[in-house]
């Protein structure tokens, strides 16, 4: 009954989606889920499901590690929105990448024909009823990995748990992150024998050392004192901006040796993070292109793919994204992972469970509202022991948790095996 209802639900409300995405130019790129490409292979490929921007990247550093694992199997990744869909374009490289399928049957069976996956894997929270179903009737084994069944997830699937049993039954085998997610996906349905505790894989995608000859070559290109304190605010949203000119403006007097560094997550937008600021701004760009310093104290990093490059020269870190609704928080993991105190606001819900393992161990500070940052930020600067110690507990609680990456694969691997993959 449980399909029966589904089928006849997604075949009313497809003809709708569909003129709805084709009025809405941002969306329409989106109609290739009815239809998705589906380049051709002699090998059968690894069909790796990604749903949007955190889940791809999640899903880039399991495909690397499994592509070096197996050169001779290739992957086909999908995502499920249009950001998701861009960033697999960019960086995610050697794979085919196309769209998810919408979830109906007729598009489903019409996509697994023409990939011919030898197994679908999930990445985090990605359970569509049809999409398993038909996969599994392939003869195709359904993976979920890296898995979480967050507070709202498992609030929506624990209402409808009688409709959704069956389709949680359709997992292979799942790999989750910790055992509280293991239980909530046990109690929606899934098959115990077939769920096991593997880890978060976000610990694993982070650099864990920059030496100290590209950390000094960092500060001298860009006019830092080879041993001057360093304020880093990584991956800043609206309103970021604001509060860091709000820190700055008050740590600047007492510490006259202060750098801020200033690095917006969106480059179209540093104009208006500069705003806030009212003195002499040098950009990293004007660095790249043979200018020098001028003696400027604020510095804004508006290039691509150096942020982790100036986490590392950093005294103290303070993650964007965090502080204000909407957003949810950027990667605390970074900053942590290079032995760096780690700072950020309560609003963490992307990156909630390294977010938890991180403060949990007393391994970086998170505040509970904007106005607390800057006398976090004083008492940081302030105390080399207090720095020492968090910069500490955040690279051990990082490293201690790694591994994930590798258990996820094994499982896979013995999934492959005995599926005749």
């Amino acid at each position: 009954m449980t399909y029966v209802l589904y089928d006849i639900a997604t075949s009313c409300l497809a003809p709708f989606g569909a003129l709805w995405l084709t009025a809405h130019g941002r969306h329409r790129p989106l109609l290739a889920r009815f239809a998705p490409p589906t380049p051709q292979s002699t090998e059968r490929p690894i069909w790796v499901q990604a749903c949007s921007v955190g889940e791809v990247g999640a899903a880039n550093h399991l495909i690397k590690t499994f592509t070096e694992r197996h050169p001779d199997i290739p992957v086909l990744l999908t995502a499920s929105t249009v950001a998701g869909h861009a960033l697999a374009q960019k960086t995610v490289n050697n794979v085919q990448i196309s769209w998810f399928p919408f979830d109906h049957k007729v598009v489903v069976r019409r996509f697994l024909r023409r990939a011919n996956p030898r197994a679908l894997v999930l990445i985090e929270t990605e359970l569509w009823p049809n999409v398993l179903r038909e996969t599994r009737r392939h003869g195709i084994p359904v993976v979920l990995l890296n898995g979480r069944v967050s507070d709202k997830h498992y609030a929506r699937y624990a209402r409808f748990h009688p409709l959704l049993r069956p389709v949680f039954r359709q997992l292979s085998a799942a790999g989750m992150q910790n055992q509280e997610y293991a239980d909530r996906l046990a109690g929606l349905g899934a098959v115990r024998d077939g769920i096991c505790v593997t880890g978060n894989t976000k610990f694993d995608a982070v650099l864990t050392e920059v030496v100290p000859a590209t950390r000094a070559a960092i500060r001298q290109e860009n006019g830092f004192d080879p041993d001057g304190p360093v304020l880093v605010f990584g991956s800043t949203r609206p309103g970021d901006e604001a509060l860091a000119a709000q820190c700055w403006h008050a740590l600047r007097e007492e510490f006259p040796r202060l750098r801020l560094v200033l690095a917006p997550r969106h480059l179209n937008r540093v104009d208006e993070a500069l705003a806030p600021f009212n003195e002499p701004v040098l950009r990293r760009s004007e660095v790249r292109q043979g200018g020098r310093p001028a003696g400027e104290h604020v510095f804004v990093l508006d290039t691509v793919g150096e942020l982790v490059g100036f986490y590392a020269i950093g005294t103290v870190a303070v993650v964007g994204g965090s502080f204000y609704p909407g957003v949810n928080g950027h990667n605390p993991l970074e900053p942590a992972a290079l032995g760096i105190p780690t700072v950020f606001g309560p609003y963490m819900r992307n990156f909630i469970d390294p977010a938890r393992v991180l403060v949990e161990r007393g391994g970086a500070r998170q505040v509970s509202r904007p106005e607390e940052l800057l006398p976090t930020l004083r008492d940081l600067l302030a105390h080399a022991e207090a720095r020492a110690a968090l910069a500490a507990r955040g690279r051990e609680g990082v490293l201690a948790n790694q591994g994930a990456t590798k258990r996820s694969l094994d499982l896979l691997d013995a999934v492959l095996g005995k599926d005749g993959g």
